[in-house]
């Protein structure tokens, strides 16, 4: 009988990720398809602490029809909040080495992000995927 390869359900989902997702109002989506799915998704301060920042910019702004506060509110309400460990990740963009911590504390088969140097990190601690391949996922 062939061995069954177990599909990953533990994800950290990077800024990026979740500003796509809120600017092509697919908020109803993401969380349909973690409930369907049985998927995990993780956070920490350090990523709150990012989207408050990114959600301040006003080329973001301008595209998000709702308050910076449901945005914060949906993330807490489909994510795990954790503290990650430091494990002295030094990705190709240090600022993102704490997605990598979080990634790792979590046990997290798999990052999502549009960080192309993220998604072309040969020696990455945790795959990283686009979104266009999560979604394809399940």
């Amino acid at each position: 009988m062939p061995v069954r390869r177990k599909k990953v359900k533990r994800f950290v989902i990077d800024v990026n990720t979740y500003i796509t997702i809120f600017i092509n109002r697919q908020t109803d989506w993401l969380q349909s398809y973690i409930i369907q799915n049985s998927l995990e998704i993780f956070t920490d301060s350090n990523l709150v602490e990012e989207l408050v920042r990114v959600l301040e910019y006003a080329h973001i702004k301008k595209y998000l029809p709702l308050d910076r506060i449901f945005y914060l509110t949906f993330i807490r309400s489909i994510s795990s909040f954790i503290h990650a460990e430091d494990f002295g990740v030094k990705s190709p963009d240090e600022e993102d080495d704490y997605l990598y911590n979080l990634a790792l504390t979590a046990h997290a088969g798999l990052l999502v992000t549009g960080e192309k140097a993220l998604l072309k990190w040969k020696e990455a601690p945790v795959e990283a995927i686009n979104l266009a391949a999560f979604k394809q996922l399940f």
